[in-house]
């Protein structure tokens, strides 16, 4: 991954931004910071409607390129983690 697409960069990026990085990336380097709603919700576990909600409520960064979501993962990780170290389920 290289410095522009650092973590702690994409956590404070607009979604334009956003959109323009994915369009930059070569398509194997996009899967590895972008994942469809579907890998999102069969890495976690939830549906896919549940990644959505959270998308929709903002808890989980992502950006819609053809009329469908990419989350970035990265943000699903933080996320995931805000949930487990608060001692919530991440269904709330």
């Amino acid at each position: 991954m290289t410095d522009t697409a650092s973590p702690s960069k994409l956590a404070r990026s607009t979604d334009a931004e956003l959109l323009s990085l994915y369009l930059s990336l070569p398509p194997e380097s996009r899967e590895t910071i972008f994942i469809s709603t579907a890998q999102a919700a069969k890495t976690t576990g939830v549906s896919m409607r549940t990644i959505q909600l959270w998308i929709e409520g903002g808890r989980v960064r992502a950006i819609a390129v053809g009329g469908r979501y990419r989350v970035l993962l990265d943000s699903l990780r933080e996320y995931l983690l805000s949930q487990t170290s608060r001692g919530d389920s991440v269904f709330n």
